[in-house]
């Protein structure tokens, strides 16, 4: 199953086989660390419980994108242009609220659970997954 990178344009049209920069958090104007050179496969628009394909969406609008998801953590910055900057993350004024241990009943669905947790974890910016020095 695959994620939907969804965002806002805020300049120009995004395109579906649209060749794109995905810049993420970590990258640094004239260096390659953090950057991905990638093709839009679908367009997305998103009403509710519906979608709709469609071929191009002008700025202004938050769309959903098919294709790019691997490459997206949390955040990044899609362009076209080389000399773009990237666009900050935001910052939330919320910490954590609730810690939980977590282990797998079965040792054999420890891969299982850790790829549900890498799901979550990419799917939701407030939450933080990480092991302690006694393997929580």
């Amino acid at each position: 199953s695959r994620f939907y990178a969804f965002g806002r344009i805020f300049s120009g049209t995004i395109r579906t086989g649209q060749t794109v920069r995905i810049q993420g958090p970590d990258y640094v104007p004239g260096k390659k660390t953090d950057l991905y050179v990638k093709k839009i496969q679908r367009t997305v628009l998103m009403m509710g419980r519906a979608t709709e394909m469609i071929d191009d969406c002008p700025c202004g609008n938050t769309i959903a994108l098919v294709g790019i998801d691997q490459y997206i953590v949390k955040n990044g910055t899609l362009t076209t242009l080389e000399s773009a900057h990237t666009i900050r993350a935001m910052k939330f004024s919320v910490s954590p609220v609730v810690r939980v241990a977590v282990e797998a009943k079965n040792p054999s669905d420890l891969p299982k659970l850790v790829e549900g947790l890498k799901r979550l974890a990419k799917s939701d910016p407030c939450v933080q997954c990480y092991t302690s020095s006694t393997g929580e």
